[in-house]
């Protein structure tokens, strides 16, 4: 039974693997302007790229820091359930890849049945309606990861 009253909402995840390479990139990104200051001829040349560099890697560590911890969390209290797509729109995506929007109804073990609206890459085939996806669904939030099959496999 879901005990909260907001709507349900698609959670991104990342492994440990992704983890460790965006935690990288954020660590470059907050450490390039101060490198660039103690190797040039001054320090107001590091600090210029700092400032656009510095926070853009904050921001990508926090949110990997979240996806993470959402990730523990869905392993902890998940509950495998099963997603039907009622409706599709195909999102073109130019030089991106296609993005499948879709609106799919959630049921699963201990848990209310409920719509939702999510987004995945469009794959080749195309999600059509009446497909049915694997979802972990947080059954107190109604959060749920689409896709993520592989980190929640039952031993």
């Amino acid at each position: 039974m879901s005990g909260s009253d907001r709507d349900p909402r698609q959670v991104e995840l990342i492994g440990p693997v992704a983890q460790v390479f965006t935690y990288s990139i954020a660590a470059g990104l907050m450490l390039s302007g101060p490198v660039l200051g103690l190797t040039s001829d001054s320090l107001w040349s590091g600090l210029c790229p700092a400032i656009i560099t510095f926070p853009i890697g904050v921001a990508i560590a926090v949110t990997t820091y979240g996806q993470r911890r959402d990730a523990k969390r869905f392993r902890a209290v998940g509950v495998i359930s099963t997603a039907e797509i009622v409706a599709v729109r195909i999102r073109k995506g130019g030089e991106n890849p296609d993005v499948a929007e879709l609106r799919v109804r959630i049921s699963g073990p201990g848990i209310d049945t409920f719509v939702a609206d999510c987004e995945v890459p469009a794959g080749i085939p195309r999600p059509q309606i009446g497909d049915q996806h694997h979802v972990v669904v947080d059954p107190a939030e109604s959060d749920f990861a689409i896709g993520y099959d592989h980190l929640f496999e039952q031993d």
